[in-house]
């Protein structure tokens, strides 16, 4: 860093001290250096930089600048100029002379500050010193993968794939298993002595035959394999017929009484919904999977 300039202290309209640094010293051709311009003057003026900004001082080449203001103490203020330059040509290379100029409020100028830093880059030759524009930035070059490194890698992913879809297949395979071997008669029972406990805890009966309702689809749809979660009481009434099943009008009475509570405002008490759970438990053990005509 260097101090081109300096005063005791700044006066109103003066320059107290001017500094320049420079990064790196040493460049190859075409590379770009840093500039630290620093002027420290009294706050109540504006200060710019005349000179060193232009495009076509040689052998520098501005390729971006940017300009920080900062207060030093009361009364005084500094002002920073970054410039980054590209550096041309061949050897010693000194920074360009400037001015500082410093304006008044209105615009004014009131003086000029003339400088010629003593810096100095150094710039070695990597090409033909007569080079006049910035070296283009090579893209990277990429790698040559030879085929037979890649095949291990891609017969690799397809066989963890192959892996991963076949344990997913064994796994499903197994639930299913396991869902097969599980007595749907046994999940109703135990549901509906559970229903039975919460409504003599005091569950409303409307409630209850809601989920009877429920508990007596889901046993028909796993027992004898039809569609009674989503179907209407006709269409389970139309199926259980098909397959001859031995008392299903007992069935679909209970089935009818919970559409009346659900759908005809029907009020049952709390001992007819305990008949209706007792019902239900007779006709869920009793119940037996019909045989098909051919067995």
């Amino acid at each position: 860093m260097v101090t081109v300039s300096a005063y005791p202290d700044a006066a109103e309209g003066a320059v107290s001290a001017i500094t320049v640094a420079v990064t790196p010293d040493t460049v190859l051709v075409g590379d770009r250096i840093h500039c630290t311009i620093a002027v420290r003057h009294s706050a109540d003026v504006v200060v710019a930089l005349e000179g060193i900004d232009s495009l076509s001082v040689q052998p520098f080449e501005l390729i971006n600048r940017k300009q920080v203001s900062a207060l030093v103490f009361p009364g005084t203020r500094q002002e920073r100029f970054d410039f980054e330059l590209a550096v041309f040509g061949r050897g010693r290379q000194s920074i360009p002379p400037f001015t500082v100029v410093l304006r008044n409020s209105e615009g004014k100028v009131i003086n000029r500050e003339a400088c010629k830093p003593s810096r100095a880059v150094f710039v070695r030759a990597l090409t033909d010193s007569t080079m006049r524009e910035l070296r283009p930035i090579k893209p990277p070059l990429k790698p040559m993968i030879p085929l037979l490194l890649l095949l291990p890698v891609v017969l690799g992913v397809f066989g963890i794939a192959g892996f991963v879809l076949l344990l997913l297949f064994l796994l499903k395979r197994s639930v299913r298993t396991s869902a097969e071997k599980v007595d749907p008669g046994q999940v109703a029972q135990r549901k509906l002595r559970k229903l039975g406990s919460r409504l003599s805890a005091g569950m409303p009966p409307p409630e209850c035959y809601e989920e009877l309702s429920n508990i007596m689809r889901t046993f028909l749809e796993k027992h004898y394999r039809i569609r009674a979660l989503e179907a209407v009481t006709q269409e389970i009434e139309r199926d259980l017929k098909k397959l001859g099943v031995a008392g299903f009008e007992s069935i679909m009475n209970l089935l009818a009484q919970a559409d009346l509570v659900k759908f005809a405002d029907s009020r049952p008490d709390a001992e007819e919904s305990r008949q209706s759970l007792r019902k239900a438990e007779e006709l869920i053990r009793s119940a037996r999977i019909p045989h098909s005509p051919e067995e």
